[in-house]
């Protein structure tokens, strides 16, 4: 299986970063929040996934940054006491200064890489329902991640040999068993054209591996007759 070229590693570790758990990424989050209250800065939300979504779900992962898909704040009044929208300001790729500022301190601290906080990955975002479900809140800051569905959609799009575990378990996870289900998650999320066969190949990579890690599961199904239009 070779690497999938729809996903490129943005900001990828480098040797020598220190490896990330559930509790170490709780612990940067919740500096991030003191950070934030100290400046009067609220009202802020996180959209992450990779890793650092996966490990806070399972606790056994580790991760060595964290992969922001969506950032969104509720900005403050503006001058002169005229009242905002109460419309949520969305921010993909560029966070706001307070974050940035508070991302920079932590880094410094922890001795992290100064985009531990990548938001490069945002551009990979599903066009589809992310259903996204609350993984650590501490005001001023609530981090959330796309339903285990959606992330491992998000795996089957990379379809990267260093994938294929989390592949599997979010599979498992999900109840998965056809191969044609994996499909519909791939395309819903990122259009028919996403539909390779390099992802072909690796959902049934994922599916096998699947069945051979949870004790029980059924043998994987043939596909049933999805027309992928290929």
């Amino acid at each position: 299986m070779t690497d999938f070229p729809n996903m490129t590693d943005f900001g990828r570790p480098v040797a020598g970063d220190p490896q990330l758990g559930a509790d170490d990424i709780r612990r940067l989050f919740d500096q991030v929040s003191t950070h934030l209250r100290d400046t009067g800065s609220v009202g802020h939300h996180l959209m992450i996934a990779g890793g650092a979504a996966l490990a806070l779900m399972w606790q056994d992962r580790t991760t060595r940054d964290v992969d922001v898909l969506e950032h969104r704040f509720r900005a403050p009044a503006g001058p002169s006491d005229q009242r905002r929208t109460n419309a949520v300001d969305f921010i993909s790729m560029r966070f706001p200064a307070e974050l940035s500022r508070a991302a920079r301190l932590v880094a410094d601290a922890e001795g992290l890489r100064r985009n531990w906080l990548n938001g490069a990955a945002a551009i990979f975002t599903p066009d589809c329902e992310l259903d996204p479900r609350v993984l650590h809140r501490n005001d001023p800051l609530t981090v959330e991640a796309p339903a285990p569905a959606v992330l491992l959609a998000m795996k089957l799009y990379a379809a990267r040999p260093t994938d294929l575990q989390d592949a599997a378990r979010l599979t498992s996870d999900t109840n998965l068993t056809y191969p044609d289900e994996l499909y519909t998650l791939v395309t819903d999320a990122y259009g028919a054209d996403a539909l390779t066969d390099t992802t072909i190949d690796f959902a049934h990579h994922a599916l096998k591996l699947a069945q051979r890690d949870t004790p029980g599961r059924h043998q994987q199904p043939p596909d049933r007759g999805l027309s992928t239009g290929r």
